[in-house]
């Protein structure tokens, strides 16, 4: 007892050690080595970012697909049944009923602040929809009640912005652009938008402090610091021509401003211009036959192929390839797949656009799975612009997903298929919205694998219906990424079962029992309705 061991040495090791372990665990240890990093991180909320502007999916820390939809207002709980029943509108995308309710609404109701915040969020989101298959011309009328309705928000406000800026409307003053400015302090768009109207004025010097005020934020959008460079590189040009003229000739000057459209910096930033709907709104068609707004021109991409089924019509054509044009910019970098090669497109100019429009099923028939084409009628196809829409959004998924698919191997589960095609698509069909707030009992997994030809009409929307939840469940347990990649080895044909297991590190019963325990509270509510 005598001798007693000094242990201090081996005490600081073994403490120099346990910093040395949690050290590498919480700084240095790569995050693909912790299990499950993938699906938390895809789960997670997106930063808030520091401006509202219209921002690209390349210009953003997380994936395209994660990429939050910053144009659309959440108008929460409707402060009267009739404003909820106009917001139901929209979600079922009876774009035309909602829009006359809205009209119709009385001026006494508008009186309330917060009415009219939500009325004002209900025309943003419908003016959303409506740009999708009317484009600027269409949808501005919307903004503008919008803006009406809610004068101090900021998100409505670059909403109206960038439809005036597509349309070249002389509404979009400095005047207009200043109280956007002091709206969306932060945003670079409106201060560019105002410092190429300054140029075009010949105020170079107030241009330039615009420009120096956009670009730090400019910096980090690439379609943005294009427009900005371009700006400068075009205030330069004057310049340069000053001095090496004593005056420009103001005609030269305006042809080179209204040749400006041809290029458009922001071509990947907004959606490309469609011309007029059949019904365009007044004050719309107004401002375009005062001004003589810019055409749709097809782009050299040639993004689409068209045949036509019976007489050539090509102001048809053009109207819906501007439609066809939005489609393509906006769903398949949601889903990382662009098409390799143009998509073949067949228009029936002697049939009448006439079938079911509440659920998918008659787009589905339209498809042509064997080639990958899509069909359409046109006959009356834009008298319903809403349902028209619906129609060529949802077969331009499945094209997608033919381009994708491998020849001779087995075809993905069809209520994963249709299921993608609903939720990119976004385009909401009314029978299964309806159906949906009666939460009806869902069909099994297993009995919507094979083709659906051989379903009974009468349980098509409920099949429909069941697709669209099982896939938003896998989504939003799961993350779109990791269904893409579910995706991409079911097309190689590698077996259902083996993929899920693979991918979602779970068996397929597995995934079928979680998604039935996640439909239980509808189960539950389905009880009591019946009871």
């Amino acid at each position: 007892m005598q001798y007693r061991r000094d242990i201090s040495f081996t005490l600081k090791i073994l403490a120099l050690m346990l910093v040395l372990f949690i050290g590498y665990h919480a700084w240095l240890k790569p995050t693909y080595l912790n299990p499950g990093s993938a699906s938390r991180q895809s789960s997670e909320p997106p930063p808030p970012q520091p401006t509202l502007s219209f921002t690209l999916p390349g210009t953003q820390e997380r994936p395209s697909w994660d990429v939050p939809q910053t144009r659309l207002v959440d108008p929460g709980q409707a402060p009267t049944d009739a404003l909820g029943l106009i917001r139901d509108e929209v979600e079922k995308g009876n774009y035309k009923e909602a829009e006359r309710r809205l009209m119709a609404l009385s001026q006494k109701k508008r009186e309330n602040a917060q009415v009219k915040r939500y009325i004002a969020a209900l025309w943003n989101n419908l003016g959303v929809q409506q740009e999708k298959f009317g484009g600027s011309a269409l949808s501005v009328k919307a903004f503008k009640n919008a803006v009406a309705s809610d004068p101090a928000n900021p998100l409505v406000y670059m909403n109206l912005t960038q439809a005036y800026w597509e349309l070249r409307d002389p509404a979009m003053t400095p005047q207009f652009l200043n109280r956007v400015i002091r709206l969306n302090p932060a945003d670079p768009f409106p201060h560019l938008a105002l410092a190429e109207l300054l140029l075009e004025k010949g105020d170079k010097t107030a241009a330039m402090t615009h420009l120096d005020l956009a670009h730090l934020q400019a910096k980090f959008d690439s379609n943005l610091r294009s427009y900005r460079d371009k700006l400068i590189a075009k205030a330069d040009a004057e310049n340069s021509a000053q001095r090496q003229t004593a005056a420009l000739v103001p005609s030269s000057q305006s042809a080179s401003i209204d040749a400006r459209p041809a290029s458009n910096p922001l071509q990947d930033r907004t959606p490309p211009l469609s011309t007029p709907s059949a019904n365009p709104p007044p004050s719309s068609l107004a401002t375009q036959e005062a001004q003589r707004p810019r055409p749709f021109s097809p782009r050299e991409t040639a993004h689409f192929v068209v045949q036509f089924d019976g007489p050539d019509d090509q102001a048809t054509w053009m109207r819906i390839r501007a439609m066809l044009e939005y489609a393509y910019e906006e769903i398949p970098p949601k889903f990382g797949q662009v098409p390799a090669r143009p998509i073949k497109v067949v228009l029936h100019t002697g049939q009448k656009f006439s079938g079911p429009a509440g659920i998918p099923d008659w787009a589905d028939r339209l498809f042509d799975r064997g080639s990958g084409s899509i069909h359409l009628p046109t006959q009356g196809a834009l008298d319903d612009l809403a349902l028209f829409s619906r129609v060529l959004r949802h077969q331009f998924v499945h094209a997608l997903f033919h381009e994708q698919a491998r020849e001779g191997n087995t075809a993905p589960p069809t209520w994963l298929v249709e299921g993608l095609a609903i939720h990119l698509a976004e385009d909401p069909w009314p029978d299964m919205e309806e159906s949906r707030q009666k939460n009806p009992l869902l069909m099994p997994l297993p009995s919507l694998h094979k083709p659906w030809a051989q379903l009974p009409p009468t349980s098509l929307s409920t099949a429909y219906l069941t697709a669209n939840v099982a896939t938003q469940h896998l989504i939003e347990r799961y993350s779109i990424y990791t269904v893409r990649q579910l995706m991409n080895v079911l097309m190689t044909g590698l077996p259902l079962e083996t993929a899920i297991q693979q991918k979602l590190s779970i068996s397929y019963e597995q995934f079928q029992l979680q998604w039935e325990q996640s439909d239980e509270p509808h189960a539950s509510e389905r009880s009591k309705r019946e009871g």
